[in-house]
């Protein structure tokens, strides 16, 4: 569909733009800080799934509503949460990291964690396999490719780069934002959702419940641990922003139920805001109140 290969396109130069803002210096470092990348590895892949069968089980939502919200929770966070921590000078590098991280493990805890999923809501699981060459190949060419040939650009014309730093950030921002509105707006016969109200009014309060608890729970744990005020605001940012393109790859084309991929489309419609204001409010509030304990 052209809306997906838009989305593709614009997750590419969202990735050179936090790329161009790099050196290669702050990747190594990260070697360095062990328990950062251990922590948000155990809460995106563990803590999230366990807290979302919690919740999921306490709510009247359908089989297929329910399900739809677990592989959400598998999916953990893509590009746009490396946006967020770029936009509110976290510790990118940590953000990166961990998506480079994470998408290779879900090689294997998605497939295995919605079979569990599938065979516990509906009593019949079905094995699927993530197209392995597709996963590598978007790691590559989204992820990857982009951010090596922005610190490659950065080294070469650092005088360009910086003049098109701010266009490039907020036009970014502003494609992907009206991207995702034509997929949620458009008909399903045009590769959009033919969502109706009454499953949003459905499904929001649970997906937001979600989406808070797990974006508040993870920071303030990562403060227990870290020093780092940083990574701990980018590993609240990493476990509240979930993948939702990866999601609707799982649920519409691998399971072929779009019912399913409905709660990650209500989920896109407010997690990159309320992540953005919490990473914001965190990233300067957060620093004050621990230095005000130490004082």
């Amino acid at each position: 569909m052209l809306i997906d290969i838009l989305i593709s396109f614009v997750l590419g130069l969202i990735m050179f733009t936090i790329g161009s803002s790099l050196k290669p210096g702050q990747f190594w470092a990260i070697a360095k800080r062990p328990t950062a990348v251990a922590l948000g590895l155990i809460l995106q892949m563990l803590f999230l799934p366990l807290m979302t069968f919690a919740l999921v089980n306490m709510t009247q939502l359908s089989a297929e509503f329910k399900i739809g919200l677990m592989i959400l929770s598998f999916c953990p966070g893509g590009t746009t949460a490396n946006l967020v921590s770029y936009l509110v000078n976290a510790d990118v590098p940590l953000s990166i990291y961990l998506t480079s991280l994470n998408s290779f493990l879900i090689l294997v805890t998605v497939p295995f964690f919605t079979y569990l999923t599938l065979n516990y809501f509906t009593g019949a699981g079905e094995a699927i396999k993530l197209p392995v060459g597709l996963t590598l190949t978007k790691v590559i060419f989204i992820i990857l490719l982009p951010v090596v040939v922005g610190m490659w650009v950065r080294r070469k014309i650092p005088k360009l780069v910086a003049k098109l730093q701010s266009p490039l950030k907020y036009s970014s921002i502003i494609l992907l934002f009206l991207i995702f509105t034509i997929k949620f707006l458009a008909p399903s016969s045009q590769g959009g959702s033919g969502i109706t109200w009454s499953e949003i009014e459905a499904i929001l309060p649970v997906a937001l419940s979600m989406h808070f608890v797990a974006m508040v729970l993870s920071y303030y744990l990562a403060k227990g641990m870290l020093a780092n005020h940083n990574a701990c605001v980018t590993i609240g940012i990493e476990v509240g922003l979930q993948n939702t393109t990866l999601t609707l790859l799982i649920t519409s084309t691998l399971l072929g139920s779009e019912q399913m991929a409905k709660p990650a489309l209500v989920y896109a419609l407010f997690s990159f805001f309320t992540t953005f204001a919490f990473a914001f409010m965190t990233k300067r509030f957060g620093r004050i109140h621990r230095l005000d304990n130490k004082g």
